[in-house]
């Protein structure tokens, strides 16, 4: 799609997960994408966040 409107080129945010593996998000946190909260309920930050490095 960026392409097609004529994009020279595309910005990517790249975050490491705990294990080191690279995954394209744009925010660090991955409670507001994903359902990591059901899941995991008992693994939130005491701030009640869930991000992609734990």
């Amino acid at each position: 799609y960026a392409h097609a409107l004529g994009a020279d080129y595309i910005e990517q945010d790249i975050v490491l997960t705990k294990d080191n593996i690279p995954i394209i998000m744009h925010d660090p946190e991955i409670d507001t994408t994903t359902n990591v909260a059901t899941l995991f309920p008992d693994r939130a930050r005491e701030n009640g966040r869930y991000y992609s490095v734990d």
